[in-house]
């Protein structure tokens, strides 16, 4: 029997009588050059592996990741901390959220990025960093320097740690002018010993303040911007540059938000701000977006929104507008087209800017749709607009990609059988290209689920995390962004940033369990004798180096653990130290192997595992070959693969023959 449909997409369906095809940590992949029917029309692919690229000093939940305009720079937001990355892939730390958990949403409009969290709104002036990174300890207002890993320390600059207050700034020199010793710090606080971080402000200045003009009379470094936090002996906190008055960076006036009298003295701006409720006509934000140099952002639970100045971080207290086609609340908004789209919860409408006063937006007639949002972080961007877990008046649990102004559904039943009647509104999702593959990447979290769908197949696939006994959970990717040209996904838990890595076998070392359930094989339910399959693995593909072991294999005694080798031992695997042998690691002696179950019965139960090598390096006649596989009416292949190697499906032929009755 040629190919029957072993190699193909996951579609567990609500009854597995009907189908329960699964495709886990494998990527189908159609050649358009093939004609139905032949052999190899769609392959099975490993999905991408990780990579570690970075860990972050904090090692908490990697909430967001932007690569801002220009390429030269990606912030990312691990628990509360803001790092802006260098192209060697250093982080540096440049600011603090008032959230330690969550996914944020970062926008930039090339001068200032912009953040929020849901109850608070950030933005940070783009600027090259410059900075010492250093180990030091904080007791009371003396930060002492015990060493220094780069850089120089100096009065004004802003200083960063974990547990760090906001808007804490170095103002004295102590025993310290520039590495090691004792420096004044203008907050008072306690940090136990760790590394920590500063950056140059925006400016040092002399000036005063009465009411909420601030009077600069010299500038000793840098220049003034709207946006910048302005701190000083006595000076109310979150006290910002809302406007330009005769300064335009240098010496003049400037407009502060809060009132207060301070006489002339050092002060300094800092280059990351917390906005302050006074910003706009509410605080916070759930999701952000730039369009026509404005930032768009939501108000938490209700139908508002928002928008900044032009090529502003600061914004109007008249500038915001409500989403007014349905009744339902404003749950997330993305720029898609120099438009806003404005995400509900059981519907959408979508404004433009029409250069209005004080709110520059207005709604298009005719754009409302039936179709909301359930989980605010699953809306992604995804081929030419962008897709999301939708929810309406009549149910959930929909993924629906938008069509200009009308919602086209991408999930087929299978995905949606999946969370239908679960919790989904902490979805978040993520979407990456690679080898020209486009996939939609939404985890479930409540659920340990993550689905894939890729857009050049129109194929979806689960791709999921394998555990130390062998079970399954969602993916570790949170958040993705290009950078120096790679694939970059920030964990969910832990601090890692990762990169998506085609010639990674491993997530960051740890195995990855991949399997395929083929299709049913039922004849008109009569008997039928299965006498072989074969899977066409590419063969050739074990690694030079250790043994990897499989049930029943001997990897030798002495065993010898070089230090370039690997030894992976998957959840079903049993090794034994066998015959005396001294293993080199340049000896191709890793077999990787499949395993083969099947069910009699439609999936319920299970046979147990059969094994067979694809093929030791340089093996490339070798076949994966299972036989005398007994007889079934209703019969369910599944084979699997956990060894490091590029596990790469093509076809499947199956010898069998049909009863009489």
């Amino acid at each position: 029997m040629a190919d029957f449909g072993f190699v193909g997409p996951s579609y567990p369906a609500t009854s597995i009588y009907q189908d329960s095809n699964e495709c886990i940590n494998f990527l189908p992949e159609v050649d358009p050059l093939k004609q139905p029917g032949d052999r190899g029309v769609v392959a099975l692919y490993p999905t991408p592996g990780l990579t570690i690229k970075a860990i972050l000093p904090n090692q908490q939940e990697v909430r967001g990741m932007r690569t801002l305009s220009g390429g030269t720079r990606m912030l990312v937001v691990c628990g509360p901390y803001v790092y802006a990355f260098n192209n060697t892939l250093t982080p540096t730390m440049i600011g603090e959220l008032n959230s330690t958990t969550g996914r944020v949403t970062i926008s930039d409009n090339g001068i200032n990025a912009y953040i929020v969290d849901g109850t608070y709104r950030y933005t940070w002036r783009i600027n090259t960093v410059t900075s010492a990174v250093f180990t030091g300890v904080v007791s009371g207002t003396t930060l002492t320097v015990t060493s220094v890993n780069s850089g120089t320390l100096a009065v004004g600059q802003h200083f960063f740690a974990v547990g760090a207050l906001q808007e804490t700034v170095i103002t004295a020199l102590g025993t310290g002018s520039g590495g090691t010793g004792t420096y004044t710090l203008g907050l008072s606080q306690t940090i136990a010993s760790s590394q920590m971080y500063t950056s140059s402000p925006g400016a040092i200045i002399t000036a005063s303040i009465s009411g909420t003009t601030m009077t600069v009379t010299a500038v000793s470094s840098g220049t003034l911007y709207v946006g910048q936090t302005i701190q000083g002996a006595g000076i109310t906190t979150q006290t910002i540059i809302t406007a330009l008055g005769t300064g335009s960076g240098g010496a003049g006036t400037y407009t502060v938000n809060n009132s207060q009298t301070i006489a002339s003295i050092t002060m300094y701006a800092l280059n990351w701000t917390v906005l302050p409720s006074s910003d706009g006509a509410f605080s916070g934000g759930e999701t952000c977006d730039i369009v026509d140099n404005y930032f768009v952002y939501n108000r938490p639970a209700s139908q508002q929104f928002g928008a900044s100045g032009v090529l502003s971080p600061i914004s109007g207290s008249t500038s915001f507008s409500s989403k007014d086609g349905s009744p339902d609340n404003l749950v997330a908004l993305i720029a898609d087209h120099r438009e806003v789209y404005l995400m509900g919860e059981a519907s959408s409408e979508v404004w433009t800017d029409v250069g209005g006063n004080p709110f520059p937006f207005q709604r298009i007639p005719g754009t409302n749709t039936q179709h909301g949002i359930a989980a605010k972080f699953s809306l992604a961007r995804f081929g030419n607009s962008f897709a999301y877990v939708s929810r309406n008046s009549r149910g959930q649990a929909q993924i629906m990609q938008m069509n200009g102004y009308i919602p086209t559904r991408i999930s087929n039943h299978a995905v949606e059988n999946s969370i239908t009647n679960q919790y989904v509104d902490d979805a978040i999702a993520w979407t990456y290209q690679l080898e020209g593959h486009e996939v939609y990447v939404v985890s479930f979290p409540t659920l340990q689920l993550t689905w894939a769908y890729d857009i050049a197949s129109g194929m979806w696939h689960k791709w999921l995390y394998t555990n130390n006994d062998g079970t399954y959970s969602r993916h570790r990717g949170n958040c993705c962004a290009v950078f120096q040209g790679m694939v970059l996904v920030g964990d969910y838990a832990n601090g890692n940033i990762y990169e998506l890595d085609k010639q990674n076998y491993t997530d960051n070392g740890q195995y990855v369990r991949r399997l395929r359930r083929a299709p049913h094989l039922v004849s008109d339910f009569q008997r039928q004798y299965f006498d072989e399959l074969q899977i066409q693995f590419q063969p050739g593909v074990g690694t030079t180096g250790l043994s990897v072991g499989s049930s029943g294999r001997f990897i030798g005694s002495p065993y010898i653990i070089y230090p370039d080798a690997t030894l992976t031992v998957g959840p079903m695997d049993i090794l034994y130290l066998g015959v005396a042998n001294q293993l080199n690691p340049s000896t191709p002696t890793t077999y990787p192997q499949a395993m083969l179950r099947f069910s009699n019965d439609g999936g319920s139960t299970w046979s147990r595992e059969y094994t067979v090598t694809i093929g030791q390096t340089g093996k490339y006649k070798n076949r994966a070959i299972w036989r005398r596989l007994g007889m079934a009416r209703d019969r369910v292949f599944e084979v699997s693969i956990s060894d490091p190697v590029n596990a790469v499906i093509i076809s499947a032929n199956l010898k069998a023959t049909q009863g009489e009755n």
